[in-house]
């Protein structure tokens, strides 16, 4: 496998996808190399697929169009993109295909690649939750509404805190385990990630920590974006107070109990005085209206006037880091935000059990408020607010990921190729194809 008779199959499904893997197609380009966009599919209405694609100029070379649930995806997903790969290698070229994340379009790649005996590049992988250790937690939720704020803060930084072994998120987690058991090259965006793989017992020769290109997309936005749009159409976030407050994820919105919590913590969060921009995605809307929260939420919005702001999720990703900027805490489940909020140096509150970015748990920029006590949710969330001026933290996440990846892609072709073996696993031959 060499430079020039190689492919670079860069695939996206979902929202972060585009954002992410962005910065890698515009990377491989600038630097001549053969390279197209696969689309799945998995994400089609148009905020959530075209706008991102529109705004880090990037256009589908071919859209599978695979539809339907999990499994739909994943048996379409998977079948297709072999199909498509198939193709380069029939004319005689070696496709390379970069997955991003955790996504079922990435697990998904990752069987096609597997099954065609095709590289694979994993974006962003090694992503393991840390949960807090049992003793940890009862802790914090004995204490509920008075959580010592030393005490709490002290133990989120403390890797003594946390232990490994979560299935949630679900399925992510599941998903970036099935990738990385098919990858070739594993693109750890921190050391922690690194250490997940090592643990697992994956080559050590296999992974590169090149960061995460969340950041060079970031760049892009925050020189591109211009607060004074989001103040035009939400004047009242021009002092800074917001929470921006999100939840999306399955085990969240498909679980009454749990969703029902975090509405009620949101509502206990209005009646202390915060004000929230409180965004509601698909996973959102679909739980509103199952667990009969639609007539409940307009009327919190009647109560509240300018105090909440509510509305879906918006099309440009320019408008959503300048809100996102603006705001005093970031409060979701979102996994991708928490590494935004780290940039762009906005505390964050994750409304999990744990979190697969938990570099930011050590780093002090991101603090856990489970689902599980409102006392607990609200009371973490206004200790952050009330505490935020005195929060600093140096990122985690260092720039130009997107060329340390293609770096080692480079050097990896240098060698001879990037597929792996165990003859050289045990370094007894160079790689080869």
């Amino acid at each position: 496998m060499s430079h020039e008779n190689s492919q670079h199959v860069v695939v996206v499904g979902t929202k972060p996808d585009i954002i992410k893997q962005a910065p890698i197609y515009h990377e491989l380009r600038e630097r001549g190399h053969d390279v197209v966009l696969c689309h799945t599919g998995q994400h089609y209405d148009h905020n959530l697929s075209q706008s991102m694609l529109d705004e880090f100029g990037v256009q589908e070379d071919i859209n599978l169009e695979v539809r339907g649930g999990v499994n739909d995806l994943v048996s379409g997903i998977t079948a297709k993109l072999a199909q498509y790969l198939r193709g380069f290698a029939e004319r005689g070229g070696f496709p390379i295909t970069y997955v991003h994340g955790d996504t079922t379009t990435a697990m998904a790649g990752a069987l096609a690649t597997f099954g065609e005996r095709q590289a694979l590049v994993h974006v962003e992988a090694g992503l393991r939750t840390l949960s807090p250790r049992p003793e940890v937690l009862r802790g914090w939720i004995e204490q509920g509404a008075d959580l010592d704020w030393a005490s709490f803060r002290e133990q989120s930084r403390d890797r003594a805190s946390w232990s490994r072994g979560s299935r949630e998120p679900s399925p992510e987690q599941f998903n970036t385990r099935v990738a990385d058991a098919g990858s070739d090259l594993h693109a750890a965006p921190v050391e922690l990630n690194r250490e997940f793989l090592l643990d697992e017992g994956f080559a050590p020769a296999a992974i590169d920590v090149v960061g995460n290109s969340v950041v060079d997309a970031l760049e892009q936005a925050i020189a591109g974006s211009d607060k004074n749009q989001v103040l035009e159409r939400f004047p009242q976030m021009g002092d800074g107070s917001f929470l921006r407050f999100c939840v999306h994820r399955r085990e969240n919105t498909t679980n009454r109990e749990r969703f029902n919590l975090l509405m009620d913590a949101m509502e206990s969060l209005l009646e202390q005085g915060h004000h929230v921009l409180f965004i509601r995605l698909l996973g959102t809307e679909s739980a509103i209206d199952t667990f009969g929260r639609r007539q409940w939420l307009e009327d919190l919005e009647a109560r509240y006037g300018d105090a909440l702001i509510s509305t879906p999720v918006w099309d440009s990703y320019l408008d959503v880091v300048a809100a996102m900027s603006m705001c005093a805490v970031i409060v979701t489940d979102s996994g991708s935000i928490v590494e935004e909020a780290n940039v762009l140096e906005v505390p964050c509150v994750t409304l999990r059990f744990g979190s697969d970015r938990s570099e930011t748990f050590l780093a002090g920029s991101n603090f856990l408020a489970p689902p599980i006590d409102k006392d607990l949710m609200t009371s973490v969330i206004h200790h952050v607010f009330e505490h935020r001026a005195e929060l600093s933290w140096e990122r985690v996440y260092p720039e130009k990921a997107s060329a340390m990846l293609v770096d080692a892609v480079e050097r990896r072709l240098d060698e001879g190729s990037l597929l792996i073996s165990e003859e050289w696993r045990y370094g007894l031959t160079a790689r080869k194809r």
